[in-house]
């Protein structure tokens, strides 16, 4: 899923990788953060089990919302904004957690 974020996206910290000493035949993925995603794509349509970032850039508050809120895991969700009025209405429209 990692790998298609950086065939159709911009990984800016790429986790796949990791080796930890203690368990040299784990299965691990250290921080990685991807970069205008976008629904419909792996990386953001199917769960990634480890600290992973997903971000997806929109134009407005109502796109971003329906975005989040038409995810089916709806595991956890962030808003960036200077706006007090826009978080409050997000943590209350949002389907997600």
């Amino acid at each position: 899923m990692i790998a298609d974020g950086a065939k159709h996206a911009t990984v800016l910290l790429d986790g796949r990788g990791v080796k930890v000493d203690k368990y040299p035949k784990g299965n691990f993925v250290g921080p990685t953060i991807i970069d205008n995603v976008r629904p419909g794509m792996a990386c953001y349509d199917e769960e990634i089990f480890g600290p992973v970032m997903i971000i997806i850039r929109v134009n407005t508050f109502e796109e971003g919302l329906e975005i989040v809120n038409k995810n089916v895991w709806g595991n956890g969700t962030s808003i960036f904004t200077s706006n007090g009025h826009t978080a409050r209405k997000f943590q209350t429209e949002v389907e997600a957690g």
